[in-house]
């Protein structure tokens, strides 16, 4: 008897022993599962918040004061009528107005920001090739705004922020935009490449009078190869430009003034057989209408 009674405390120790096993591995279970959950949790938490918008601006915006993602623009510009049915675009109205003309000296310390119809002024004699000039085929604000090297006329290759903060011109002229805006999309961020554009150059060239330049209006017919390129777009587009200008301090110049017939195209006289880039004969009218069109003492002191 007694050694069944030794055999049967022999077997319940045991048994108690698998189940305080068994119950141990399961609380040993449980602690690590708490453990994982909350490591996980401490982790999310002190990870960066994800910027919302185009991550091509996450660099540039990152303690910057140029953050422009949720750009609205500074005034809705809206479609003057005039009595004779015509209609004023309001860029027109922001354009910097007429001014006596300056000789062509004036520019010898001015520099052109570009694309190839920029190229055109640098490469023409009808244009002013005794000025410098940051002018790259195809590009469009995103391409200033991101550092990316271009390729001048020549085949030199360079960073248009870089060869514009070597040469710290006196004056600046920018044309950009017609390719960039060849599908009939939503600009809205070719405008917020060119606001934070424009706040990059006015750091870079805080003693440089920046003119802004218009979009050049193209050919009718243009319309049907480039389906982004018609006149009521460009002119809308145009309208915000302008207000961006006015925003930073840039003087607005008016192109279509010389460039445009009375329907608000590109004068057929001055097209290319593209339908939007300009002959000679057409930078002889743009150069004369910037040579009248610069700011001055008074009206610096007016803005």
């Amino acid at each position: 008897m007694a050694d069944y009674q030794e055999y049967r405390r022999r077997i319940l120790r045991k048994r108690w022993r698998r189940m305080f096993a068994v119950a141990g591995l399961l609380f040993l279970l449980v602690l690590l599962s708490a453990v994982g959950v909350l490591w996980k949790r401490l982790h999310r938490e002190q990870s960066p918040a994800v910027v919302q918008g185009p991550t091509i601006f996450q660099q540039e915006l990152q303690g910057s004061e140029w953050n422009t993602i949720s750009y609205t623009p500074a005034r809705r510009l809206s479609v003057q009528t005039t009595e004779n049915g015509t209609t004023a675009m309001d860029f027109r109205l922001a354009a910097l107005d007429e001014s006596p003309a300056v000789d062509r000296s004036y520019f010898s310390q001015a520099c052109f920001l570009g694309d190839s119809l920029t190229q055109g002024m640098e490469m023409y004699s009808t244009g002013l090739p005794e000025a410098s000039y940051c002018a790259y085929k195809g590009i469009g604000p995103s391409a200033v705004v991101n550092s990316t090297t271009c390729t001048r006329r020549d085949g030199t290759k360079e960073v248009p922020m870089e060869a514009l903060a070597a040469q710290q011109p006196k004056v600046l002229y920018i044309l950009l935009g017609t390719n960039v805006l060849n599908r009939d999309d939503d600009y809205s961020n070719f405008l917020t490449y060119y606001r934070l554009m424009l706040d990059m150059v006015t750091q870079t060239l805080p003693n440089t009078q920046i003119y802004v330049q218009s979009i050049t209006p193209v050919r009718p017919d243009v319309r049907a190869t480039h389906p982004g390129l018609y006149k009521e777009r460009l002119c809308e587009i145009n309208n915000e430009l302008a207000a961006i200008a006015l925003e930073k301090n840039c003087a607005f110049l008016n192109l279509w003034e010389v460039l445009a017939d009375e329907n608000g195209d590109l004068k057929a006289e001055y097209a290319q057989k593209d339908g939007y880039h300009v002959k000679p004969e057409g930078y002889t009218v743009w150069v004369d209408y910037l040579r009248t069109h610069t700011v001055t003492t008074t009206t610096a002191a007016a803005a």
